[in-house]
């Protein structure tokens, strides 16, 4: 009897494993998160906002009929601890300050890990922060979402040499306070890259590059001037 006890808690134990390796971890809200650090501009169609600060990216979905969001990343990208991400909050627009209660969970689909945010059906916005590897926002866009993208100030993209939003934006202009922003129709995406970069960094690049080429120019005409040299020593002889 004693083995068929050990041998039962080896198979239960091995089923839980097999469950939450299949499934994901689940994991529940955070225990304090701030909304006050986020925009919530609601709009009356579905809608992500990505404001790209120093440290990462504040991702904002507007939320119209669900209760789960399936966000896409590559499976290096979401292996961090947390899925990723920090300081999430699912609020109604009437109270952004307090947050409920949701779960996050992930599941490896076809090479690609699929987190998924659970929560009530009377959220309107859902947001978290990220971390970015280098200057460059790359995102996989599913259903006909409105996406919007607005940089850090003094930041620019565009530059052929420096990198181009990919694809182009339906609309690329500046904010108030000088930001710039993009917009794309989500219906008409599958996914979205952009890289950024200080406004300086044409100018400098453009600079550099002058430099380079008047460089070139002066080597050009001295190694010219001396085989003329050389040959009006040859033509001495």
């Amino acid at each position: 009897m004693e083995s068929i006890r050990h041998n039962k808690r080896i198979i239960i134990s091995v089923l839980l494993l097999f469950v939450f390796t299949s499934h994901g971890c689940i994991q529940q809200a955070d225990i304090t998160p701030d909304s006050t650090e986020y925009i919530f501009n609601y709009t009356p169609y579905s809608s992500t906002a990505y404001y790209i600060t120093e440290d990462g990216v504040e991702t904002v979905h507007v939320i119209h009929n669900a209760t789960q969001l399936d966000l896409t990343y590559m499976t290096s990208a979401s292996s961090r601890s947390n899925f990723g991400m920090s300081n999430i909050v699912a609020v109604n627009r009437e109270n952004t300050a307090n947050s409920y209660s949701y779960t996050i969970s992930s599941r490896v689909i076809k090479g690609r890990k699929h987190v998924f945010i659970k929560f009530p059906p009377s959220t309107d916005f859902v947001a978290y922060t990220e971390k970015l590897e280098g200057n460059t926002l790359t995102r996989e866009i599913k259903g006909d979402n409105q996406i919007k993208v607005r940089l850090l100030q003094d930041y620019t993209t565009g530059s052929r040499f420096l990198g181009m939003p990919i694809p182009k934006p339906d609309k690329m202009y500046e904010d108030d306070s000088g930001r710039m922003i993009m917009e794309w129709n989500g219906s008409n995406i599958k996914g979205f890259s952009v890289k950024y970069y200080k406004r300086s960094a044409p100018i400098i690049l453009t600079c550099f590059f002058a430099i380079l080429a008047v460089a070139a120019m002066l080597v050009l005409t001295y190694y010219r001037l001396k085989i003329q040299v050389l040959r009006k020593k040859r033509e001495g002889k």
